[in-house]
């Protein structure tokens, strides 16, 4: 927990706000945050984990820092009216940022978009992949939002720090390093760890207040910019973006032996259960699958099975003791070549009879079944 004495008092005002100046680490190309907040109503997203979403101990902080940070926008502009839509799940990274995107995010028509995956993503290759591939996606979603990146990590220093930063710079897209600014507050002995976060890794409403006043800090920061030239999506990567065109398809036109109902997200998902249940098979033209199932710490629930083409099959496993529901985002590659392939969905065999939850199945570098 946090000492009763604050960020900012032990700062002072005039550190406070240094702390928060030397968060922004790359100002990035302001002309698509001037053109956002050029219109009378500002639809601002947040994509991101366990941070973002302010869990705390099996809690929530009351407010998270998306809140803090709109709200402070709020009274920067008061004449505008802004819309905070917040998709951050916990234990979630890009490659479920990805299938957001195209599910939700493509509805609300975002303005703004501010990521925060720094310490849910891994340092693999397929996981920089995913990530490149959500801003190249978020960059090209009907409206051009304008993207932000907010970093955090660990008290052990785990961040995707790196490759992040170097895609945003290849793509303009400003950052406010948070992490990095607390880090040289620590090692300078003015803070300490528990003076943002509770744990290893989530912030207290202190800490939350203060990434709130960064995001704010970057965002004021650009904003007060005359506009930049505006930048064209560039052709070439930073590193590859292999998931870019991912497509989700249709649950309920899939020819499945499963139940096709809504969950409590209020989307389509498939169930399989002991009256609806059995093997899937589904024939795709593509590079690659992308699965999302939920997790529950029911006996309740079972594990399935997926493989491509007959090869090593993938448990997906419905029952977990940490589960409450949270989607689990699986990627099956097949080659750099798209062609056909066949899922194959196989229910363990001791849990014919037990419930499995389907959320999402996509396909990147191909068609729908239907096309071909």
């Amino acid at each position: 927990m946090a000492d009763s004495v604050t960020i900012r008092q032990k700062l002072g005002e005039e550190g406070y706000r240094s702390l928060c100046t030397a968060a922004l680490t790359l100002p990035g190309n302001n002309a698509r945050l001037h053109s956002a907040f050029s219109a009378g109503q500002v639809r601002i997203a947040f994509l991101g984990g366990s941070v973002t979403a302010g869990c705390l101990d099996n809690a929530y902080v009351p407010e998270a820092f998306p809140l803090l940070a709109v709200q402070r926008l709020r009274r920067y502009m008061p004449r505008k009216r802004l819309f905070l839509y917040d998709f951050s799940i916990s234990g979630t990274g890009s490659d479920y940022g990805l299938v957001c995107t195209q599910r939700e995010l493509a509805l609300c028509r975002p303005q703004v978009v501010v990521v925060e995956y720094s310490v849910n993503d891994a340092r693999t290759p397929e996981s920089v992949g995913c990530f490149e591939s959500l801003i190249r996606t978020l960059l090209q979603l009907p409206g051009e939002p304008a993207v932000c990146l907010l970093l955090v990590e660990t008290e052990n220093g785990y961040s995707c720090r790196d490759h992040m930063t170097r895609i945003a710079a290849h793509y303009g897209l400003p950052v406010v390093d948070a992490a990095a600014a607390l880090q040289n507050a620590i090692r300078a002995g003015k803070l300490t760890w528990s003076d943002y976060a509770a744990d290893s890794a989530h912030p207290h409403q202190e800490g939350h207040r203060w990434l709130g006043d960064c995001l704010y800090g970057g965002l004021e920061h650009a904003l007060s910019r005359p506009a930049d030239a505006p930048a064209a999506l560039p052709v070439d990567f930073a590193y590859h973006a292999p998931f870019t065109g991912l497509e989700l398809l249709p649950l309920e036109s899939l020819d499945t032996p499963y139940a096709c109902l809504s969950g409590e997200d209020g989307l389509p998902m498939l169930l399989h259960t002991g009256e609806h249940g059995g093997t899937a098979e589904i024939p795709l033209w593509c590079s690659g699958v992308v699965l999302v199932y939920r997790q529950y710490a029911s006996h309740a629930y079972g594990t399935m099975y997926a493989s491509l083409d007959g090869k090593e099959p993938v448990p997906l496993r419905g029952y977990s003791l940490f589960g409450w529901g949270n989607p689990v985002t699986v990627l099956l590659p097949t080659g750099e070549k798209p062609g056909k392939h066949i899922l194959r969905l196989t229910p363990a065999e001791c849990d014919r009879k037990l419930k499995f939850e389907l959320a999402a199945l996509g396909i990147w570098g191909g068609q729908r079944k239907e096309s071909y």
